[in-house]
């Protein structure tokens, strides 16, 4: 009989154009969790350099890492229930953010290039150029072998999506 894991937090994942910032969104209102955006954390060099079209220099990518991870820890000590969305790209940031989190759920929103690209150019206001998916694809770290991840294909509608990561938490 395998053990049910019963998450208490939600990390949605993927490059820019994924929807992981409104997935996050409708998933902390229909859940009556706590959402964070994970680009509200970077510092305004870290923006900067993106809006420019320059990917995160490594240290700037770890300040950020840090940040959200402080921020996931105090959600687990007063043992609030969050979801955020953060990119993910890197193996080693997200064990970093697995282990700051409360009993955390991944969720990879992965896509084609071409589909990801469709919805940066259709995307307004945003620091994140499409310019940089090439960058943030080739530095993504798919997460196969990770256990508590789902991967997710974004080809599906959003509602589609969002009853497969609530099956999931529930079932």
């Amino acid at each position: 009989m395998q053990q049910q894991t019963c998450y208490q937090s939600l990390v949605l994942m993927g490059v820019a154009g994924s929807g992981k910032s409104t997935m996050a969104r409708l998933l902390a209102e229909r859940l009556g969790w706590q959402c964070l955006e994970g680009d509200d954390f970077h510092s305004d060099q870290g923006k900067q350099m993106m809006a420019a079209g320059q990917p995160l220099a490594a240290e700037l990518r770890q300040q950020w890492v840090d940040r959200l991870c402080n921020l996931l820890k105090q959600y687990q000590q007063q043992q609030k229930p969050v979801v955020l969305s953060y990119s993910g790209l890197i193996k080693t940031q997200r064990e970093q953010i697995r282990a700051a989190a409360w009993t955390p759920l991944f969720v990879y929103l992965k896509g084609s290039a071409e589909l990801l690209s469709q919805r940066l150019a259709e995307r307004k206001n945003h620091f994140m150029p499409e310019s940089m998916l090439a960058s943030q694809l080739a530095t993504m770290q798919e997460p196969e072998q990770e256990a508590d991840v789902l991967i997710l294909d974004i080809s599906q509608s959003r509602e589609q999506l969002l009853q497969q990561v609530l099956g999931r938490l529930i079932g």
